[in-house]
């Protein structure tokens, strides 16, 4: 299904000014600013962009993998076109992703991104990547806003729904589902974590679900988390808001004073990372949800191919984000691989060709923000040490089955439909 009018038109002017430039920088053939050619054999260069190094790295490793996998894939398919994959290190931070980003923004080789990964970054590197006209394919900047960064902006696009839609998720859960006495809500001041808390608690709020006290804010960099756990360890529940490495610090701090709250927890601490900074047995009994699902062991159909096929080709299990990366990547492969060679080209493709792509995660289809259209979402627990599926919702919608294995039974609480894996 073509997306048309506006924007469009828009990506038709683009591809107009786009050529008009590239020919002025003096290419002597079609489409060189995609990459080399050699003998009929033709390079074209990705980017991967995100946190190889720093706190909360995995995410972005997850990604980088999967999108790896991907392009080891159709290379070893044969043809024309050899894909290359540069990769870019913003640490997840959005100052070191701003000083480097000339190397890719600028680098005329690379025609698409897998990333930026981190909310923060990404909207840090949204103008940048609009004025260079280069596509972007987030697989986990969930941040409700980021198509607004930019007015008028054609390049963002992401294969995971955004914090709108998770906070709804979370809300139906802690209305439906968990019903807790009260909430104490705490986020990290990230774009992210920030913005998830915010909107949980507004959507909660409205649901019934009461609060205790305000909405508490900690330093990720800090290590004594102590004033803030004081606050909100007798709360029935508390909902934290912020990457898995000071999730599971913080978590860790409220098994250490005792608190018997239930800890629940958004898409950026769905990693063994989270189990490993709480310390393996503060971790127990943890909710981790996510707008995604995750590939495991016990997964079925395509997931389970993915997990089998990355555990043998990567060499680890594949992590949160890993499903996204791939089918980001083969998104813009598959537009690549439709001639679409040169930046104002592919950003055209995924603009308004690629319809409904069915990927290993889920059905992929843009809205014209980019925005990935979805109501999938997946509630998660830390048992044995390990993160395992708990619970499955379809938010507004009809009943979903699990396709996290194990025996599931399915019940629609207002408006939300759930599936419980036992």
């Amino acid at each position: 299904m073509h997306r048309l009018g506006l924007r469009t038109l828009r990506s038709m002017v683009l591809v107009i000014v786009a050529g008009v430039v590239l020919a002025a920088c003096g290419g002597d053939e079609e489409g060189d600013v995609g990459g080399g050619q050699s003998g009929g054999k033709r390079e074209v260069t990705i980017a991967f962009v995100g946190a190889k190094t720093g706190d909360n790295a995995n995410l972005g490793l997850n990604i980088r993998d999967g999108a790896k996998l991907a392009i080891d894939e159709e290379n070893a398919k044969g043809g024309t076109v050899t894909v290359k994959l540069k990769e870019f290190d913003t640490a997840g931070d959005s100052a070191q992703a701003t000083t480097i980003k000339d190397q890719f923004i600028g680098d005329e080789s690379i025609i698409g991104v897998v990333g930026s990964a981190f909310s923060g970054e990404t909207k840090a590197l949204l103008p940048a990547f609009q004025e260079g006209g280069l596509v972007m394919i987030s697989p986990s900047a969930t941040n409700k806003d980021l198509p607004n960064v930019v007015p008028n902006q054609t390049v963002f696009h992401r294969t995971i729904a955004d914090d709108a839609l998770q906070a709804s998720g979370i809300a139906e859960y802690l209305a439906n589902v968990e019903k807790p006495a009260a909430v104490a809500y705490v986020h990290d001041n990230s774009e992210y974590g920030k913005g998830l808390t915010v909107d949980v608690e507004k959507l909660a709020s409205a649901k019934g679900v009461k609060r205790t006290g305000g909405i508490e804010v900690v330093d990720p960099k800090a290590q004594d988390f102590s004033s803030t756990v004081n606050k909100v360890k007798n709360a029935a529940l508390v909902f934290y808001g912020g990457y898995y490495a000071e999730a599971g610090r913080f978590k860790k701090q409220l098994a250490d004073a005792q608190s018997k709250a239930t800890f629940l927890s958004g898409d950026g601490s769905l990693d063994p990372g989270f189990i490993t900074s709480a310390g393996g047995s503060a971790a127990e009994g943890a909710r981790l949800s996510c707008p995604c699902n995750l590939a495991l062991d016990s997964s079925q159909g395509n997931l389970k191919a993915f997990y089998d096929n990355f555990k043998q080709k990567i060499g680890r299990e594949p992590g949160l984000y890993s499903p996204e990366g791939y089918d980001s990547t083969k998104i813009l492969i598959q537009g690549i691989k439709a001639g679409n060679d040169t930046r104002p080209k592919l950003l055209q493709y995924v603009e308004n060709e690629v319809g409904v792509y069915e990927g290993v995660s889920k059905a992929i289809e843009f809205e014209v923000n980019g925005n990935l259209k979805s109501r999938q979402f997946y509630v998660f627990q830390v048992k044995g040490s390990k993160i395992v599926p708990l619970q499955t919702l379809t938010v507004g919608g009809q009943p979903t089955e699990t396709t996290s294995g194990g025996q599931s039974t399915t019940t629609t609480t207002g408006g939300a439909t759930t599936t419980s894996v036992r």
